[in-house]
């Protein structure tokens, strides 16, 4: 079975949605959507609204036409629920591009009222009733376990939920569409603090029936959208999208059988998306009417588009054609005529490196950095690990005498908004001197990928923006990890949570967890300057 996934959809353009959806060549079997603002999608019908909120609708209706101000409550009525014919159903739109329908729950952002917009044909709440497809039963979890939002329920009421959903699909094998993630697995947010917020009791329902729930599809925690994480015999997703101005839509293509579970995702870009693309440029491409990626992908860079597009600097239209290019052909542009900066390096002494540290704490401590890795260009990794915070100035001493006596030209990525910064703000809180360590980095993501120069940019990724290194890694072909650290996020958490234990095992699993992941992460950089060098 096929299942198109996504979530969190608050930004998102979803008329741009239905229309890949229409133009994929193959139709997913069923469509899921794992809750918030699924009034984007569908109305909720005038008749169908709490009293209170019927008069609020009336008020704001005669406020958009003096013309209705002297008309009874009854005549006013009739008016709002004709205007209300023209809603469009884009759950319904969504449903008729699949095989057996659109299954959705109501997010913690949801009232509870707006679930009534949760209708159409083939559109189906599983929240309320599972929906059965050949083997599987699909069985939904709507809003979350939380304290933040209007669609909020216990762990009491999650569990006894989950086991009368189960009484029902007795014989089937189990997918769940959860709004919240189970706890501790694709749950680790950070808006409202840094903290584990998903289910608990969904995990335990998830370890109790291991050998039926195949699969969970969740949402509600944008920071791990776009991640899938096995836990026993399940297959967890998060397909959460991000909820800021301009951020990209993500789905998952989940293929499901018998035996396998397969997952592939697709990110559909808004124009922002595109490198320097930013507020204003859209505007301008947009009275040009360039309204989606594929429309700028389209454009020629030549004296006449150049002119046509007099607004928008010359080299600035160059390169966001060619980012447009690569986005929608999903591939790597190469521009032949262009040397690379790799080319430069060859005689240099390479080492590739990668830094951890808390930000909020490199200026002022008590402590920033708590560890250093490089790697050479064999792939022999040296690390420096903070065991006591009071020792971080001898740490970063040693590690400027190595720099020192070795001269080696440092690759890393993004160093330039944040290994060197970071470094700098510990380096001066303890008077050192820096300028020797500054002016050793290369950084692949500023002096290559984006170099915002039509004159050096060799490479032009399909990716967008931010481009991390693990998606330009990933997307070069390094092969995904199960790591239990998994972004950098955790890392600073970990730490803190290494200091604070008094358990030895417990800190040694945990100073073992931070050393592979930061050694990922210059396996990750090496792999990109080597699959890059290939392409010179």
């Amino acid at each position: 079975m096929k299942i198109l996934a996504f979530s969190d959809w608050r930004v998102q353009d979803i008329e741009q949605f239905i229309d890949y959806l229409e133009k994929s060549k193959e139709k997913p079997d069923v469509i899921v959507y794992a809750g918030d603002d699924i009034e984007r999608f569908n109305k909720v019908e005038y008749k169908l609204l709490p009293k209170g909120l019927k008069k609020e609708y009336r008020n704001q209706f005669i406020l958009m036409d003096e013309e209705f101000e002297d008309l009874d409550k009854k005549t006013l009525e009739k008016i709002i629920l004709q205007n209300q014919m023209n809603n469009v159903n884009q759950f319904e739109k969504l449903a008729n591009n699949s095989k057996y329908g659109l299954c959705v729950v109501a997010g913690n952002d949801d009232l509870p009222y707006i679930k009534e917009a949760i209708n159409g044909k083939k559109v189906y709440d599983v929240h309320e009733n599972p929906v059965i497809i050949d083997d599987f039963a699909i069985i939904g979890i709507e809003g979350s376990s939380g304290h933040i939002g209007h669609l909020l329920y216990n762990e009491q009421e999650i569990k006894s939920h989950l086991e009368r959903k189960i009484d029902q699909v007795v014989d089937k094998q189990i997918i769940i569409v959860s709004h919240s993630p189970p706890f501790e697995i694709l749950d680790f947010a950070i808006r409202f603090g840094k903290e584990h917020i998903g289910s608990i009791s969904l995990r335990d329902f998830i370890e109790k029936y291991t050998n039926k729930v195949r699969l969970v599809i969740s949402g509600h925690v944008h920071l791990q959208g776009g991640k899938s994480k096995p836990y026993h015999n399940t297959l967890v997703v998060n397909c959460a999208s991000h909820d800021n101005y301009g951020a990209p839509g993500r789905i998952a293509l989940i293929d499901i059988s018998q035996n396998n579970i397969h997952i592939n995702w697709k990110t559909l870009c808004s124009l922002t998306m595109v490198p320097m693309v930013g507020d204003k440029t859209e505007v301008k491409l947009k009275e040009h009417g360039i309204q989606y990626v594929e429309q700028l992908a389209a454009l020629s860079p030549n004296n006449q588009l150049y002119q046509t597009f007099s607004d928008i600097q010359k080299h600035t239209l160059y390169l966001i054609i060619n980012y447009a290019k690569a986005i929608e052909s999903n591939s790597i542009i190469n521009k032949k005529g262009i040397k690379s900066a790799l080319g430069n390096l060859e005689e240099k002494n390479l080492y590739f490196l990668d830094a951890e540290y808390d930000p909020e704490s490199t200026s002022c401590g008590p402590h920033g950095m708590f560890l250093l890795g490089w790697m050479d260009r064999n792939g022999k990794v040296q690390q420096l690990f903070l065991d006591e915070p009071k020792d971080e100035k001898e740490m970063l001493e040693n590690f400027s005498r190595w720099v020192e006596n070795e001269k080696p030209l440092l690759i890393a990525y993004r160093s330039t908004t944040a290994d060197v910064p970071h470094l700098r703000n510990c380096f001066s809180r303890f008077k050192l001197p820096f300028n020797h360590i500054k002016d050793s980095f290369f950084d692949l993501y500023q002096d290559l990928l984006y170099t915002q120069s039509q004159r050096k940019q060799k490479y032009f990724l399909p990716l967008g923006k931010p481009c991390g290194l693990k998606e330009v890694s990933e997307f070069l072909g390094y092969p995904k990890q199960d790591l239990e650290i998994s972004d950098g996020i955790l890392a600073p958490i970990e730490y803190e949570r290494f200091l604070s234990s008094k358990d030895e095992k417990v800190k040694e699993k945990i100073k073992n967890d931070l050393l592979i992941y930061n050694e990922d992460d210059l396996k990750r950089t090496k792999f990109i300057f080597d699959q890059l060098k290939t392409r010179l």
